[in-house]
Protein backbone atom coordinates (compact mmCIF):
# COMPACT_ATOMS: atom_id res chain seq x y z
CA UNK A 1 0.00 0.00 0.00
CA UNK A 2 2.78 2.41 0.92
CA UNK A 3 4.54 1.72 -2.38
CA UNK A 4 1.36 2.46 -4.33
CA UNK A 5 0.78 5.67 -2.42
CA UNK A 6 4.37 6.77 -3.01
CA UNK A 7 4.05 6.09 -6.73
CA UNK A 8 0.82 8.08 -6.89
CA UNK A 9 2.45 10.95 -5.01
CA UNK A 10 5.45 10.90 -7.36
CA UNK A 11 3.22 11.05 -10.43
CA UNK A 12 1.28 13.95 -8.96
CA UNK A 13 4.51 15.79 -8.17
CA UNK A 14 5.81 15.26 -11.69
CA UNK A 15 2.55 16.57 -13.17
CA UNK A 16 2.89 19.70 -11.05
CA UNK A 17 6.53 20.16 -12.05
CA UNK A 18 5.58 19.99 -15.73
CA UNK A 19 2.77 22.52 -15.31
CA UNK A 20 4.98 24.95 -13.38
CA UNK A 21 7.73 24.50 -15.96
CA UNK A 22 5.37 25.37 -18.80
CA UNK A 23 4.17 28.36 -16.79
CA UNK A 24 7.75 29.61 -16.48
CA UNK A 25 8.81 29.01 -20.09
CA UNK A 26 5.55 29.45 -21.99
CA UNK A 27 6.06 26.61 -24.47
CA UNK A 28 8.30 23.53 -24.43
CA UNK A 29 8.53 20.25 -26.29
CA UNK A 30 8.27 16.90 -24.53
CA UNK A 31 11.99 16.41 -25.11
CA UNK A 32 12.83 19.76 -23.52
CA UNK A 33 10.62 18.99 -20.49
CA UNK A 34 12.31 15.62 -20.02
CA UNK A 35 15.74 17.24 -20.15
CA UNK A 36 14.94 20.06 -17.72
CA UNK A 37 13.28 17.76 -15.16
CA UNK A 38 15.65 14.80 -15.62
CA UNK A 39 12.73 12.50 -16.42
CA UNK A 40 12.58 9.80 -19.08
CA UNK A 41 10.95 10.77 -22.39
CA UNK A 42 8.47 7.91 -21.91
CA UNK A 43 7.39 9.21 -18.49
CA UNK A 44 7.00 12.77 -19.79
CA UNK A 45 5.00 11.60 -22.81
CA UNK A 46 2.62 9.61 -20.61
CA UNK A 47 2.05 12.49 -18.18
CA UNK A 48 1.65 15.07 -20.95
CA UNK A 49 -0.83 12.92 -22.84
CA UNK A 50 -2.87 12.59 -19.64
CA UNK A 51 -2.76 16.37 -19.08
CA UNK A 52 -3.82 16.99 -22.68
CA UNK A 53 -6.75 14.61 -22.27
CA UNK A 54 -7.86 16.46 -19.12
CA UNK A 55 -7.54 19.88 -20.76
CA UNK A 56 -4.64 21.20 -18.70
CA UNK A 57 -2.19 21.54 -21.60
CA UNK A 58 -2.44 21.55 -25.39
CA UNK A 59 -0.28 20.94 -28.44
CA UNK A 60 0.60 24.18 -30.23
CA UNK A 61 2.16 22.90 -33.42
CA UNK A 62 5.65 21.97 -34.48
CA UNK A 63 8.70 23.96 -33.47
CA UNK A 64 10.72 25.89 -36.04
CA UNK A 65 13.58 23.61 -37.07
CA UNK A 66 15.74 26.55 -38.33
CA UNK A 67 16.69 24.60 -41.43
CA UNK A 68 17.58 21.38 -39.61
CA UNK A 69 16.45 18.09 -41.07
CA UNK A 70 14.63 15.37 -39.17
CA UNK A 71 11.44 15.17 -37.18
CA UNK A 72 10.36 18.46 -35.62
CA UNK A 73 9.32 18.69 -31.98
CA UNK A 74 5.69 19.40 -31.08
CA UNK A 75 5.42 22.31 -28.66
CA UNK A 76 3.16 22.23 -25.58
CA UNK A 77 1.52 25.05 -23.64
CA UNK A 78 -0.88 25.54 -20.73
CA UNK A 79 -4.65 25.85 -21.24
CA UNK A 80 -5.39 28.95 -19.15
CA UNK A 81 -7.87 31.09 -21.07
CA UNK A 82 -10.88 28.80 -20.64
CA UNK A 83 -10.54 28.28 -16.87
CA UNK A 84 -11.75 30.89 -14.39
CA UNK A 85 -11.52 31.85 -10.73
CA UNK A 86 -14.05 33.59 -8.52
CA UNK A 87 -12.05 36.00 -6.37
CA UNK A 88 -12.98 37.58 -3.04
CA UNK A 89 -10.36 40.03 -1.77
CA UNK A 90 -10.69 41.92 1.52
CA UNK A 91 -9.03 45.14 2.58
CA UNK A 92 -9.64 47.15 5.73
CA UNK A 93 -12.75 48.93 4.41
CA UNK A 94 -13.39 47.30 1.05
CA UNK A 95 -14.11 43.93 -0.53
CA UNK A 96 -13.69 43.10 -4.21
CA UNK A 97 -15.53 40.30 -6.02
CA UNK A 98 -13.87 39.33 -9.28
CA UNK A 99 -13.79 36.86 -12.13
CA UNK A 100 -10.46 36.25 -13.83
CA UNK A 101 -8.97 33.53 -15.98
CA UNK A 102 -5.96 31.43 -15.06
CA UNK A 103 -3.73 33.61 -17.21
CA UNK A 104 -4.32 36.35 -14.65
CA UNK A 105 -6.58 38.44 -16.89
CA UNK A 106 -9.48 40.20 -15.18
CA UNK A 107 -12.88 39.55 -16.78
CA UNK A 108 -15.06 41.63 -14.45
CA UNK A 109 -15.05 42.93 -10.87
CA UNK A 110 -17.35 44.58 -8.35
CA UNK A 111 -16.35 46.53 -5.23
CA UNK A 112 -18.37 46.81 -2.03
CA UNK A 113 -17.94 48.13 1.47
CA UNK A 114 -16.48 45.38 3.65
CA UNK A 115 -18.99 43.81 6.03
CA UNK A 116 -17.94 42.16 9.27
CA UNK A 117 -20.88 39.74 8.88
CA UNK A 118 -19.66 36.81 6.79
CA UNK A 119 -23.24 35.90 5.87
CA UNK A 120 -23.63 39.26 4.12
CA UNK A 121 -20.42 38.59 2.21
CA UNK A 122 -21.57 35.12 1.15
CA UNK A 123 -24.86 36.57 -0.08
CA UNK A 124 -23.01 39.24 -2.09
CA UNK A 125 -20.64 36.63 -3.51
CA UNK A 126 -23.57 34.45 -4.62
CA UNK A 127 -25.24 37.43 -6.24
CA UNK A 128 -22.04 38.33 -8.10
CA UNK A 129 -21.54 34.70 -9.16
CA UNK A 130 -25.10 34.42 -10.45
CA UNK A 131 -24.71 37.63 -12.46
CA UNK A 132 -21.80 36.25 -14.48
CA UNK A 133 -22.50 35.45 -18.10
CA UNK A 134 -20.28 32.39 -18.16
CA UNK A 135 -20.50 28.62 -17.98
CA UNK A 136 -20.12 27.99 -14.22
CA UNK A 137 -18.48 24.63 -14.95
CA UNK A 138 -15.48 26.56 -16.25
CA UNK A 139 -14.89 28.13 -12.81
CA UNK A 140 -12.32 25.89 -11.12
CA UNK A 141 -12.85 27.37 -7.66
CA UNK A 142 -12.97 30.44 -5.45
CA UNK A 143 -9.96 32.17 -3.93
CA UNK A 144 -10.62 34.21 -0.79
CA UNK A 145 -7.98 36.64 0.49
CA UNK A 146 -8.56 37.74 4.07
CA UNK A 147 -7.04 40.12 6.59
CA UNK A 148 -5.22 38.04 9.18
CA UNK A 149 -5.32 34.24 9.08
CA UNK A 150 -7.67 31.45 10.00
CA UNK A 151 -5.36 30.60 12.90
CA UNK A 152 -5.48 34.10 14.36
CA UNK A 153 -9.16 34.80 14.90
CA UNK A 154 -8.51 38.00 16.83
CA UNK A 155 -6.67 39.38 13.76
CA UNK A 156 -9.06 38.00 11.15
CA UNK A 157 -11.83 39.99 9.49
CA UNK A 158 -14.38 37.25 10.26
CA UNK A 159 -14.17 35.13 13.40
CA UNK A 160 -15.61 31.90 12.08
CA UNK A 161 -13.97 28.50 12.38
CA UNK A 162 -16.10 27.05 9.55
CA UNK A 163 -15.39 29.80 7.04
CA UNK A 164 -14.26 27.57 4.17
CA UNK A 165 -17.14 25.11 4.62
CA UNK A 166 -19.71 27.94 4.60
CA UNK A 167 -18.42 29.42 1.35
CA UNK A 168 -18.15 26.02 -0.34
CA UNK A 169 -21.69 25.07 0.63
CA UNK A 170 -23.25 28.33 -0.59
CA UNK A 171 -21.13 28.89 -3.71
CA UNK A 172 -21.04 25.22 -4.73
CA UNK A 173 -17.36 25.64 -5.57
CA UNK A 174 -14.10 24.38 -4.05
CA UNK A 175 -12.63 27.19 -1.95
CA UNK A 176 -9.15 28.14 -0.80
CA UNK A 177 -8.60 30.86 1.83
CA UNK A 178 -5.32 32.68 2.46
CA UNK A 179 -3.99 35.82 4.08
CA UNK A 180 -4.07 38.58 1.45
CA UNK A 181 -0.35 39.36 1.69
CA UNK A 182 0.66 35.70 1.36
CA UNK A 183 -1.75 35.37 -1.56
CA UNK A 184 -0.09 38.28 -3.35
CA UNK A 185 3.30 36.67 -2.76
CA UNK A 186 1.93 33.54 -4.43
CA UNK A 187 0.79 35.62 -7.37
CA UNK A 188 4.35 36.89 -7.84
CA UNK A 189 5.60 33.31 -8.03
CA UNK A 190 3.02 32.36 -10.67
CA UNK A 191 2.45 35.56 -12.64
CA UNK A 192 5.19 38.00 -11.63
CA UNK A 193 8.93 38.50 -11.96
CA UNK A 194 9.78 36.34 -8.93
CA UNK A 195 9.15 32.96 -10.60
CA UNK A 196 12.75 31.81 -10.28
CA UNK A 197 13.62 33.55 -7.01
CA UNK A 198 14.27 31.44 -3.92
CA UNK A 199 14.35 33.98 -1.08
CA UNK A 200 12.04 37.01 -1.24
CA UNK A 201 10.55 39.43 1.26
CA UNK A 202 7.22 40.95 0.22
CA UNK A 203 6.11 44.24 1.74
CA UNK A 204 2.57 45.54 1.43
CA UNK A 205 1.84 49.15 2.40
CA UNK A 206 -1.68 50.55 2.15
CA UNK A 207 -4.69 50.53 4.49
CA UNK A 208 -2.49 48.32 6.66
CA UNK A 209 1.09 47.16 6.41
CA UNK A 210 2.13 43.54 6.18
CA UNK A 211 4.71 41.17 4.82
CA UNK A 212 5.26 37.65 3.63
CA UNK A 213 8.32 35.59 2.81
CA UNK A 214 9.27 33.13 0.11
CA UNK A 215 11.89 30.54 1.04
CA UNK A 216 13.10 27.81 -1.32
CA UNK A 217 10.58 29.00 -3.89
CA UNK A 218 7.55 28.56 -1.61
CA UNK A 219 5.41 31.05 0.31
CA UNK A 220 5.85 30.40 4.02
CA UNK A 221 2.88 30.52 6.38
CA UNK A 222 2.01 30.05 10.04
CA UNK A 223 4.92 29.94 12.47
CA UNK A 224 7.39 29.83 9.58
CA UNK A 225 6.55 33.42 8.62
CA UNK A 226 6.10 34.91 12.08
CA UNK A 227 9.41 36.74 11.89
CA UNK A 228 8.17 38.61 8.82
CA UNK A 229 5.07 40.11 10.50
CA UNK A 230 6.52 43.52 9.88
CA UNK A 231 3.30 45.37 10.62
CA UNK A 232 3.57 44.36 14.26
CA UNK A 233 7.17 45.40 14.85
CA UNK A 234 7.16 47.91 17.69
CA UNK A 235 8.58 51.20 16.41
CA UNK A 236 7.18 53.69 18.96
CA UNK A 237 7.18 52.73 22.64
CA UNK A 238 4.76 55.60 23.34
CA UNK A 239 2.50 54.66 20.43
CA UNK A 240 -1.17 53.80 20.24
CA UNK A 241 -2.65 50.38 20.94
CA UNK A 242 -2.64 48.07 17.91
CA UNK A 243 -5.34 45.56 16.99
CA UNK A 244 -2.84 42.86 18.05
CA UNK A 245 -3.00 44.17 21.62
CA UNK A 246 0.48 45.70 21.76
CA UNK A 247 1.40 49.37 21.60
CA UNK A 248 3.36 51.29 18.99
CA UNK A 249 3.32 48.72 16.17
CA UNK A 250 4.44 49.88 12.74
CA UNK A 251 0.89 49.51 11.43
CA UNK A 252 -0.43 52.03 13.99
CA UNK A 253 2.16 54.54 12.79
CA UNK A 254 2.22 54.30 8.99
CA UNK A 255 -1.04 52.88 7.61
CA UNK A 256 -2.74 55.02 4.95
CA UNK A 257 -5.59 55.72 7.38
CA UNK A 258 -3.13 57.09 9.95
CA UNK A 259 -1.40 59.24 7.34
CA UNK A 260 -4.70 60.73 6.12
CA UNK A 261 -5.75 61.47 9.71
CA UNK A 262 -2.43 63.09 10.65
CA UNK A 263 -2.35 65.30 7.56
CA UNK A 264 -6.02 66.30 7.95
CA UNK A 265 -7.72 68.87 5.77
CA UNK A 266 -9.89 66.29 4.02
CA UNK A 267 -7.12 65.37 1.57
CA UNK A 268 -7.16 61.98 -0.16
CA UNK A 269 -4.18 59.63 -0.02
CA UNK A 270 -3.39 60.41 -3.67
CA UNK A 271 -3.37 64.15 -2.94
CA UNK A 272 -1.15 63.60 0.09
CA UNK A 273 1.53 61.50 -1.63
CA UNK A 274 1.68 63.95 -4.55
CA UNK A 275 1.81 67.05 -2.36
CA UNK A 276 4.88 69.31 -2.23
CA UNK A 277 3.65 71.16 0.86
CA UNK A 278 6.46 71.21 3.43
CA UNK A 279 4.56 69.83 6.43
CA UNK A 280 3.00 67.00 4.43
CA UNK A 281 6.35 66.04 2.89
CA UNK A 282 7.85 65.96 6.41
CA UNK A 283 5.12 63.59 7.66
CA UNK A 284 5.62 61.27 4.68
CA UNK A 285 9.40 61.31 5.11
CA UNK A 286 8.99 60.21 8.73
CA UNK A 287 6.63 57.37 7.74
CA UNK A 288 8.99 56.22 4.98
CA UNK A 289 11.86 56.22 7.45
CA UNK A 290 9.97 53.98 9.88
CA UNK A 291 9.08 51.52 7.11
CA UNK A 292 12.65 51.52 5.75
CA UNK A 293 14.12 50.79 9.17
CA UNK A 294 11.76 47.86 9.82
CA UNK A 295 12.21 46.55 6.28
CA UNK A 296 16.01 46.73 6.44
CA UNK A 297 16.12 44.89 9.75
CA UNK A 298 13.73 42.19 8.54
CA UNK A 299 15.62 41.65 5.27
CA UNK A 300 18.90 41.35 7.19
CA UNK A 301 17.51 38.74 9.59
CA UNK A 302 15.98 36.72 6.74
CA UNK A 303 18.95 37.21 4.41
CA UNK A 304 16.46 37.97 1.63
CA UNK A 305 17.82 37.99 -1.91
CA UNK A 306 15.18 40.44 -3.11
CA UNK A 307 12.40 42.65 -1.78
CA UNK A 308 9.13 43.22 -3.65
CA UNK A 309 6.92 46.22 -2.82
CA UNK A 310 3.18 46.40 -3.40
CA UNK A 311 0.12 48.22 -2.10
CA UNK A 312 -1.57 51.58 -2.63
CA UNK A 313 1.35 53.65 -1.27
CA UNK A 314 3.61 52.17 -3.93
CA UNK A 315 1.39 53.39 -6.75
CA UNK A 316 3.45 56.55 -6.30
CA UNK A 317 6.93 56.25 -7.83
CA UNK A 318 8.29 58.96 -5.56
CA UNK A 319 7.40 56.90 -2.47
CA UNK A 320 9.10 53.85 -4.00
CA UNK A 321 12.26 55.78 -4.83
CA UNK A 322 12.48 57.41 -1.41
CA UNK A 323 11.99 54.11 0.40
CA UNK A 324 14.69 52.41 -1.68
CA UNK A 325 17.15 55.24 -0.98
CA UNK A 326 16.39 55.12 2.73
CA UNK A 327 16.80 51.34 2.87
CA UNK A 328 20.18 51.57 1.16
CA UNK A 329 21.24 54.17 3.71
CA UNK A 330 20.47 51.72 6.50
CA UNK A 331 22.00 48.74 4.69
CA UNK A 332 24.64 49.41 2.06
CA UNK A 333 24.65 45.72 1.13
CA UNK A 334 21.38 46.20 -0.75
CA UNK A 335 22.18 45.95 -4.46
CA UNK A 336 20.89 48.40 -7.04
CA UNK A 337 18.05 46.13 -8.13
CA UNK A 338 17.39 44.24 -4.88
CA UNK A 339 14.30 46.31 -4.03
CA UNK A 340 11.62 46.84 -6.67
CA UNK A 341 7.93 47.60 -7.00
CA UNK A 342 5.75 44.69 -8.10
CA UNK A 343 4.72 44.59 -11.75
CA UNK A 344 1.35 43.25 -10.51
CA UNK A 345 0.52 46.18 -8.25
CA UNK A 346 -2.32 47.35 -10.48
CA UNK A 347 -3.86 43.87 -10.20
CA UNK A 348 -3.67 43.53 -6.42
CA UNK A 349 -7.46 43.53 -5.93
CA UNK A 350 -7.84 40.16 -7.68
CA UNK A 351 -4.52 38.56 -8.63
CA UNK A 352 -3.87 37.04 -5.20
CA UNK A 353 -7.20 35.22 -5.24
CA UNK A 354 -6.47 33.98 -8.75
CA UNK A 355 -3.02 32.71 -7.77
CA UNK A 356 -3.99 30.75 -4.66
CA UNK A 357 -6.82 29.07 -6.54
CA UNK A 358 -4.57 28.30 -9.52
CA UNK A 359 -1.99 26.76 -7.19
CA UNK A 360 -4.53 24.64 -5.31
CA UNK A 361 -6.79 23.48 -8.14
CA UNK A 362 -4.66 23.65 -11.28
CA UNK A 363 -0.94 23.36 -10.65
CA UNK A 364 -0.92 21.06 -7.62
CA UNK A 365 -4.22 19.18 -7.39
CA UNK A 366 -5.04 17.60 -10.72
CA UNK A 367 -7.54 14.75 -10.54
Amino acid sequence: MAKGLNLKSLKSENRSLILYLLNDYGTLSRKEIASKLSLTPAAVTKICNDLIEKGFIEELGEADSHGKSGRREVMLGLCLDDKFVLGINTERNQITYSLSNLRGKLITAEKRKLSDDVNDVIMQAKSFLNSLNIDKNKIIGAGICIIGTLNENDFAVWNDSNLREKFELELNLPVVIENNVSAFAQSELIYGTARNSKSILFLKWGPGIGSSIVSQGKVQSGNDSGIAEIGHYIVNVAGKKCRCGRFGCLETEVSSEVIIKEVGGGLSLEEIVNSTEKDIVYILEHKIDLVALALSNTATILNAQSIVLFGSLFDNKRIVEKLIRRCKRYNNNFGSDMIKASTLNDKREYIGATAICAKEYFFENQV
